[in-house]
């Protein structure tokens, strides 16, 4: 069988939301070649390619214990918050969890202690410094 190439003039739609999917730059490394295209929905996996068809990128959750550095699994969820995640590090003996919202409050907490520290001390050290 003979590999043909396929059109570069393709709208492809997304099957699910019915949107026209955007060109996306593929990386060689990757196990597909030619032309893919992706949903501009940014929470959808959906993809197309001429030789492959349809097909979905899952998304991989990529949490790490801050101890160990090994990955993390989600040990629980909340039904009434459904943006909620707890993690736990698979380690016997660590006690580390991270949540989705503990990401929110350290990042903004970070954004805090860099103004901050941007001020001029005047000789006195700061507090943790």
């Amino acid at each position: 069988m003979s590999i043909e190439k396929t059109k570069t003039d393709l709208r492809p739609l997304c099957y699910e939301h019915h949107l026209e999917m955007k060109l996306l730059d593929v990386l060689p490394k990757r196990n597909i070649s030619g032309l893919v295209y992706t949903c501009p929905k940014p929470d959808c996996f959906i993809h197309y390619n001429g030789p492959v068809g349809y097909f979905v990128v899952s998304s991989i959750p990529r949490t790490r214990c801050p101890h160990h550095g090994v990955r993390m699994y989600l040990a629980e969820v909340r039904p009434r918050k459904r943006s909620f995640r707890l993690w736990r590090c698979p380690l016997l003996g660590c006690k580390a969890s991270l949540t989705n919202e503990t990401y929110l409050v350290a990042a903004k907490y970070q954004r805090r202690l860099l103004k901050v520290s941007a001020l001029p001390t005047r000789g006195k050290q700061m507090i943790g410094a």
